[in-house]
């Protein structure tokens, strides 16, 4: 983020007490179109698992969307994570912390094996996180759906006009009362005995079908 430390506990403090209000009311704003939702409940309505598939800077409007269902998700451990957490948990997500460099393990498995007790197994993961490169999905998203046996829904949202941080990642903040459109494509089942080569090559297949599902929704504005 570029921040100091100091800066960035004085916006985790201010994030805990109004970040998920800001969100929710943004989101409220928006003149937003919704498609696929139909998708998301009935994989529900069947008991399925569902991991949502975000990238990381269009995931302000998917947070919005998803919250009702309160998924899990891993927010890193390092301190600007701290202000993502703390958004999040304000929107009722369940957060684990952890990354790949520290605690990303422990945040996993007890993610995994949260999930595994809930009568709605839902979890989101910012595919391309936490550094990129950006619109490329990591293991993370596809070795959860396989764990749980379950559906990555792929996850695309645009605004007609938003602010877009200067960052690997673009991160967008939609404007209130703009024109947007959220997408929840074709689910994706994972094979969960994929190892090695096989997983890899399921793994890009995923990536690049998420990436045009994203990039397709950005020609519309």
């Amino acid at each position: 983020m570029g921040l100091s430390r100091k800066t960035q506990a004085r916006i985790s403090r201010i994030a805990s007490r109004v970040g998920g209000y800001v969100v929710t009311l943004i989101g409220k704003s928006l003149r937003l179109e919704v498609r696929g939702w139909e998708r998301v409940l009935y994989l529900l309505k069947n008991d399925q698992a569902l991991v949502f598939q975000f990238w990381h800077g269009d995931m302000f409007i998917a947070w919005y969307l998803t919250a009702p269902l309160r998924p899990a998700a891993i927010v890193s451990q390092a301190s600007d994570g701290d202000i993502a957490s703390a958004v999040l948990e304000g929107l009722n997500y369940v957060t684990f912390r952890g990354s790949s460099t520290r605690g990303g393990r422990q945040a996993y498995t007890g993610m995994i094996k949260f999930l595994r007790n809930q009568q709605y197994k839902v979890s989101a993961f910012a595919s391309d996180g936490p550094r990129g490169p950006r619109r490329v999905m990591k293991a993370g998203t596809f070795v959860a759906a396989q764990h749980l046996e379950g559906y990555i829904v792929p996850t695309a949202t645009v605004s007609k006009w938003a602010l877009r941080a200067k960052g690997w990642d673009k991160f967008a903040i939609p404007l209130p009362f703009s024109k947007a459109i959220a997408s929840f494509g074709e689910p994706i089942k994972v094979n969960a005995k994929l190892r090695g080569k096989a997983l890899d090559t399921a793994l890009e297949q995923a990536s690049l079908f998420c990436k045009n599902h994203q990039d397709d929704l950005d020609k519309l504005f």
